[in-house]
């Protein structure tokens, strides 16, 4: 119980921080708090001590930017897909099947990317944690949309 209240007041530290604040880039303001934030749930869903926790997160921070990249490329496709598919025409355009191929391409990446990170971790975690971890991913994505959603549907403070 006393780490539900603490994570509630954690959680509501960064949200409030989250709303005040502008977004942008991924290293500012509300997303360098999320992310904060989920590394100390992490750590404690893992029950990791501070050599693992050093070597996990290591890890983890190279995967992110990997991702992050990846991500990038990936809404850079769908942007000139876009400004291709509205300027353009020609229902069978090559361009366009080359785009959306090369969309795949980079989605089947981010995949591959995970799957190789959760298989290195098999050295730092054993399987329960590493479960954990996927479970966690989830949940975390999960309440950080809830609690988004539920802010915008009770407007500004």
């Amino acid at each position: 119980m006393k780490n539900v209240f603490l994570f509630f007041i954690i959680f509501s530290f960064f949200a409030i921080g989250i709303y005040a604040q502008p977004f942008g880039n991924r290293q500012s303001g509300p997303m360098k708090k999320i992310e904060e934030l989920e590394k100390i749930k992490l750590i404690e869903a893992l029950q990791m001590n501070e050599e693992t926790t050093l070597r996990f997160f290591s890890r983890w921070d190279q995967f992110k930017n990997n991702q992050h990249k990846l991500v990038i490329s990936s809404n850079d496709v769908l942007d000139k897909l876009d400004r291709v598919v509205r300027n353009n025409s020609d229902k069978n355009n090559p361009e366009i099947t080359k785009m959306i191929d090369t969309f795949f391409g980079i989605e089947k990446q981010i995949q591959k990317n995970k799957r190789d990170f959760i298989y290195s971790l098999k050295d730092i975690l054993d399987q329960n944690q590493i479960a954990k971890l996927l479970v966690f991913e989830k949940k975390f994505k999960d309440e950080i949309r809830n609690f988004l959603f539920k802010q915008r549907r009770q407007g500004p403070m």
